[in-house]
């Protein structure tokens, strides 16, 4: 019912199988085999007795996790937090759990660390058992949804219709930078940001690595309209003049508004999201630059994702964009002669 099995570098056991069933992944909270064998007893025992939770904040750490990894969800980092979490309700973990978590696992570690080895798979976890929407099983390759520059350019349009001055200038740097909804929330207006040198930091990007990217032209006209250009505090925000606080998923909160100018501009809300001007940034960029390494470069990946939009660009999609006034012939192309990235005050 219930086997022993080990992960590289857990010296726990852990019991492994399907109880009425229910696949489990449970810590045995032991590094001696022999005293592993007499916690699975007790372990099946328990999961035969306590009723399924009918609320996702009653389902315990452990079961989610387990329903998180037999999705074929990321495995690393998760043996600490199993064995920390274990039997804790997905509803008890809160900003104080996760702080005394992170005192205990990662004591004295840099906020970077703490941020990937532990709120980012406990945030994932928690997000994947709160959403219930059927998920079509994995395979078949990932998909690269991108925009032709012409509907681009109608949806840019369609978002200055909304009631904000920042969607317009935010779409337009979607589409001219490539970047992240969250890492494009956190450029602060006076400290990460300079139209006449041509560069934006990104100081709090997926992977952890700061980078700067070079500024497009007509993102450079677009973000000189804005009211706080220059400014402390968020350079983006929302159409009330808050700053965004919800920096994951699909473009967070500004979804709402960025699916009406995509509908307004005769898109499909449903397909195109604040990621998809990413992936049509990079197929333009290389479509004109035929240069990988400068894609890699000013889209910040670490891996070899950017490969994706190699395939991608042909050379009219190039020349639509370029008629479209998006110009990325020389984005990046010497490094040398660009403001250098700056220490941000009081960080």
């Amino acid at each position: 019912m219930l086997t022993l099995t080990k992960r590289p570098k857990s010296p726990y056991w852990i019991a492994r199988g399907t109880v009425n069933g229910v696949r489990v992944e449970r810590s045995t909270g032991e590094t001696s085999k022999v005293e592993a064998r007499k916690k699975v007893d007790a372990i099946v025992k328990e999961l035969q007795t306590t009723p399924p939770p009918t609320d996702w904040r009653d389902m315990s750490f452990a079961k989610a996790m387990t329903a998180y990894i037999d999705n074929g969800r990321d495995t690393r980092f998760l043996d600490k937090l199993l064995e920390h979490f274990q039997n804790t309700k997905l509803g008890d973990i809160d900003n104080v759990a996760m702080a005394r978590a992170a005192n205990a696992l990662y004591p004295g570690r840099a906020p970077a660390t703490i941020r990937r080895h532990l709120y980012v798979p406990v945030s994932a976890i928690i997000n994947f058992v709160k959403d219930d929407r059927l998920r079509p099983p994995k395979g078949g390759g990932a998909r690269t949804m991108f925009v032709m520059p012409s509907l681009a350019e109608t949806i840019i349009q369609a978002a200055t219709t909304q009631p904000s001055p920042w969607l317009a200038a935010l779409i337009t740097f979607f589409f001219g930078q490539g970047t992240r909804a969250g890492e494009t929330f956190a450029i602060d207006g006076r400290d990460d940001i300079s139209l006449e040198g041509k560069w934006a930091i990104l100081r709090d990007p997926k992977n952890g690595h700061e980078r700067r990217v070079t500024l497009q032209a007509r993102v450079i006209a677009s973000l000189s309209l804005l009211p706080n250009l220059g400014k402390p505090g968020p350079l983006f925000r929302r159409f009330d003049g808050k700053a965004f606080t919800e920096k994951v998923g699909r473009g967070g909160q500004v979804r709402t508004a960025f699916a009406l100018a995509v509908k307004n501009g005769g898109g499909d809300p449903a397909i195109i999201t604040p990621h998809i001007c990413r992936h049509s940034w990079a197929t333009w960029f290389y479509s004109q630059t035929k240069d990988p390494l400068r894609l890699k470069d000013e889209g910040g990946w670490r891996s070899n994702e950017y490969q994706r939009y190699v395939k991608l660009g042909t050379p009219e999609i190039g020349q639509e964009a370029l008629s479209k006034g998006w110009d990325f012939s020389t984005v990046g192309e010497n490094r040398g002669n660009v403001v250098p990235l700056v220490a941000k005050t009081g960080t």
